[in-house]
């Protein structure tokens, strides 16, 4: 009953425009007479309404694309043989009713008069009909375009860096062979930063602890690559840690970094973190030093796919709502990340 009435109501426009025109024939008539304006609003609006619908129900989505030659032959016969039908019933009243014959009547200038008619409730219905179809082919390329992005999202926020889970292994087996008390600890913590990819990480945001907490566990896990503490700065200032942010957005900022930076290689390297977040702006910074050989010498600009993935992340998820600045010098490379309601 309520999907009735939805059709209804979405019909509305249509039906009032119909009645309008029916209206307007039955002024025109109604010049000579009341009956004359009747015959006129049922006639002329009944053609005009039979060629719109006929066309932009059947023979325009069966016919237009693919069939032009019998898309125009039924055209034609359906207009000539309304306008005769036209034609004919305005005879027969008029032979019926001689007062309502109107001065300087003939049979083809009323022919004319019904296959004009004819002609702009073709175009009309033909012009709906191009614009409709423009408009669902671009609803349809933007749902695809939307449905791959989409797709493209669960799988980067489902995959975990292989080199980063096999390196993080690999110091764990070393800490329990060489019976590192505090082996459990990044154990459970290892466990914890794999639940929040393959489970938390489901959604399309979450609490912006659970980000933060992922990226303290990647940073000590990457402080393990050296018996050295490494220069790494992971500053935090928030306003609520509850704050809803896409999972795995600021983690790839910051593996790109220790990727480019090869800070474990290099004693000068360095990284420098900043979250800062209050009730109008989420503000995010990662600085990190560039090594020659992270540089491409046709561009001069850092490699990384990450970045470009963390783009198309933010354009789907926060449309309007984001900006994204990358400074690039010679020794350092930074991107700031701000977020707006």
């Amino acid at each position: 009953m309520f999907s009735n009435f939805t059709r209804w109501y979405k019909a509305l426009p249509s039906i009032a425009i119909w009645i309008m025109l029916a209206l307007f024939y039955f002024s025109i008539g109604s010049q000579i007479s009341a009956l004359k304006g009747l015959i006129h609003a049922v006639v002329l609006t009944s053609i005009q309404y039979i060629v719109y619908n006929v066309n932009i129900k059947w023979l325009m989505p069966r016919y237009h694309s693919g069939y032009k030659t019998k898309f125009r032959v039924y055209n034609t016969i359906l207009i000539v043989s309304l306008a005769v039908i036209g034609v004919s019933i305005e005879a027969f009243f008029t032979k019926l009713y001689p007062s309502l014959r109107p001065e300087n009547f003939n049979l083809f200038g009323a022919f004319i008069f019904h296959i004009i008619l004819c002609l702009i409730a073709f175009w009309i219905s033909m012009t709906k009909y191009l614009e409709e179809k423009q408009e669902n082919s671009i609803v349809e390329i933007e749902t695809l375009k939307r449905e791959k992005a989409e797709s493209e999202l669960k799988f980067l926020k489902t995959q975990v860096n292989p080199h980063f889970l096999f390196n993080a292994l690999n110091n764990i087996y070393s800490m329990a062979y060489t019976g590192d008390e505090s082996t459990p600890e990044k154990i459970t913590m290892l466990s914890d930063m794999l639940r929040y990819v393959l489970y938390d990480c489901e959604s399309d945001y979450i609490s912006l602890y659970k980000e933060i907490d992922y990226i303290n566990s990647f940073l000590e896990f990457q402080q393990l690559k050296t018996e050295k503490r490494q220069n790494i700065t992971f500053e935090v200032g928030i306003h609520d840690e509850n704050y809803q942010i896409a999972p795995m957005l600021l983690v790839t900022f910051v593996e790109n970094a220790f990727k480019h930076s090869k800070i474990e290689k290099d004693k000068s390297g360095f990284v420098n973190i900043e979250l800062k977040q209050n009730a109008e702006e989420f503000h995010f910074s990662v600085e990190n030093s560039i090594r020659a050989q992270t540089t491409d010498k046709k561009t001069g600009k850092t490699r990384g796919i990450g970045i470009e993935n963390a783009r198309n992340r933010l354009e789907l998820l926060y449309p309007k709502k984001h900006k994204l600045i990358i400074v690039h010098d010679e020794d350092k490379y930074k991107i700031t990340l701000k977020l707006y309601k």
